[in-house]
C-alpha cells in the first residue's frame, strides 16, 4: 500500500502523488497565496521552494485586497511567475528528504499583527522553523490530525514535524466538529495537535467515546485550558498531553505539560523574565527589520508568572491584541475597515469573553443621525466580510452615543 501523505475531505495525496507534482512543477513566485488555503497546494509549493532552495512570502489565501495592500502587495503580483533554472528529479521519500535538508538560502517569510495597524514581516530559516521537531523512529507510522490554518506557524510546526518523519496528515481545519468522532475512527489518529478552542468544540462529539489509538495530545495557539484534561484523560486514555508555547517572530520554543512552561537547557541563555514580562533574545527571532528590540531582547508582549529560574505559567498578553480562537486580532486593523462604511463617524472595537473561542470581536458603532440602525448593521457586517479574515469580523455590534476615552485620551478598550 502506497504511504499517504495528506488526506483533505474526498481527496488522497500519496507521497508518490507528492513527487510526481513536484517533478511536474516548473514555475515558481516568490509568493505563496492559495485562495482558500487549500492545504495540499500550499505543502507542494512550499516543498518544491524547499527543493529548489527558493525563498517565499506566505501569505493567508483568505487576506483580501485590502489586507494585501496593508501589507505592502498588490493582488497582481500574486500571479507573476518564474520558470525553475534547473529542473531536478526526485527520486522516492529518501531523496526528497536529503534535498530539503541540503537547502542553503532557502526561508519563509509569515506576517504577524502589529499593534500599529501594520503586519511585521518575519522570516525564518529552516533551522529556526524546525527547532523543536523531533525526528527518529518513535514516530514510524504516526497519523496526524492536522488542525490548524496551514499558512500560520502553528500549522506549519505540525506540517514539518509530519513530513520529516514520513507521516500522514487528516486535514481537520475545515470539518465541521460533528465529524471529528468518525475521522479520528476511520484513520486511527495518533497525533493531535490544535488551539483549545478546538477541543472545546469538539469535546460535545465524542459522547464519552475512548480512542485509545491517540498517543499524544497538543495545545498550542492560545491560553491552555486546563478545564479538558480530566475530560481528555477518559475519552484518550494513551495520550500524553503537552502545551506548547510558538510565535511567529521565534518559532516554537517551549513545552509544557498543564500550564507550567519549562525553559530548556540549551536556551537558558536566550531566554529572561523582568518584570512578569517575557523576553526572547535575538539569536532565537526570525530575521525582521520591524522588531522593536531592548537591546538584543525582544518584548514578546506575554505577561508570565515566573515559578522558579527554569519554570513559569503563561498569564495574558500586554497589548491590546485580541486572541480569538487562537487567532490574534487588531482591533485598530477591524476599526480602519469599519470606519470606510458610510454612515459610521466612529468605532471601537473590543474583545468579550466567549464560552467556545475564548473571546469575540464587538463593535461600538457611533453613527451619523438619522440612519436606521438595522439597516446600517447590515452594512457593516458585509463590508467587513468582504475585507476581514472570518474571525476579525465582530460578532455584536452595538451602536453609542459616544465612545469612551482612558484618561489620556485612548479608546477604552477593556
Amino acid at each position: 500500500m502506497e504511504s499517504i501523505f495528506l488526506v483533505h475531505g474526498e481527496h488522497q495525496y500519496t507521497f508518490n502523488k507528492l513527487i510526481e507534482d513536484l517533478n511536474s512543477k516548473r514555475h515558481c513566485s516568490p509568493y505563496l497565496y492559495i485562495e482558500h488555503n487549500e492545504p495540499y497546494d500550499i505543502f507542494l509549493s512550499i516543498i518544491h521552494s524547499l527543493v529548489y532552495d527558493y525563498s517565499l512570502e506566505l501569505l493567508d489565501g483568505d487576506f483580501s485586497e485590502q489586507e494585501l495592500e496593508n501589507i505592502g502587495i498588490e493582488k497582481a503580483m500574486l500571479s507573476v511567475t518564474v520558470e525553475v533554472d534547473l529542473q531536478l528529479r526526485v527520486m522516492d521519500r529518501n531523496d526528497l528528504f536529503h534535498r530539503i535538508k541540503q537547502n542553503k538560502k532557502w526561508t519563509l517569510t509569515l506576517y504577524t499583527s502589529g499593534t500599529s495597524g501594520r503586519p511585521k514581516k518575519v522570516s525564518h530559516t529552516f533551522n529556526t522553523l524546525t527547532r523543536n521537531i523531533k525526528v527518529n523512529d518513535k514516530f514510524d507510522g504516526a497519523i496526524w490530525a492536522f488542525a490548524y490554518n496551514p499558512t500560520h506557524m502553528a500549522g506549519l510546526q505540525v506540517f514539518f514535524q509530519s513530513l520529516l518523519n514520513g507521516n500522514t496528515m487528516i486535514y481537520f481545519f475545515d470539518e465541521q466538529p460533528k465529524n471529528y468522532p468518525q475521522l479520528l475512527e476511520k484513520y486511527s489518529i495518533t497525533h493531535i495537535s490544535a488551539t483549545a478552542t478546538f477541543y472545546r468544540n469538539a469535546i460535545h462529539y465524542f459522547h464519552n467515546q475512548v480512542y485509545p489509538s491517540v498517543g499524544s495530545i497538543a495545545f498550542g495557539g492560545e491560553k491552555y485550558d486546563s478545564a479538558l484534561e480530566s475530560a481528555f484523560k477518559q475519552i484518550f486514555p494513551r495520550a500524553v498531553i503537552r502545551n506548547i508555547y510558538a510565535s511567529t517572530e521565534a518559532g516554537s520554543l517551549f513545552v509544557a505539560r498543564g500550564n507550567i512552561f519549562y525553559i530548556s537547557e540549551s536556551i537558558r541563555p536566550f531566554v529572561t523574565i523582568r518584570e512578569n514580562q517575557l523576553f526572547i533574545h535575538r539569536a532565537l527571532l526570525g530575521a525582521s527589520e520591524s522588531l522593536v528590540l531592548d537591546g538584543e531582547w525582544f518584548n514578546t508582549g506575554d505577561l508570565v508568572e515566573q515559578l522558579d529560574r527554569f519554570s513559569f505559567k503563561f498569564l495574558s498578553r500586554q497589548s491590546d491584541l485580541i486572541n480569538v480562537g487562537g487567532y490574534k486580532v487588531n482591533p485598530i486593523e477591524v476599526e480602519n475597515i469599519l470606519m470606510k462604511v458610510p454612515g459610521v463617524v466612529e468605532a471601537l472595537v473590543k474583545g468579550k469573553e466567549n464560552s467556545v473561542t475564548g473571546m469575540i470581536l464587538v463593535a461600538d458603532i457611533v453613527k451619523e443621525h438619522g440612519l436606521e440602525e438595522k439597516d446600517l448593521k447590515k452594512t457593516i457586517k458585509q463590508a467587513a466580510s468582504l475585507q476581514l479574515q472570518e474571525w476579525k469580523v465582530p460578532r455584536i455590534i452595538t451602536f453609542v452615543e459616544e465612545i469612551l476615552t482612558t484618561r489620556t485620551g485612548k479608546k477604552a478598550r477593556k
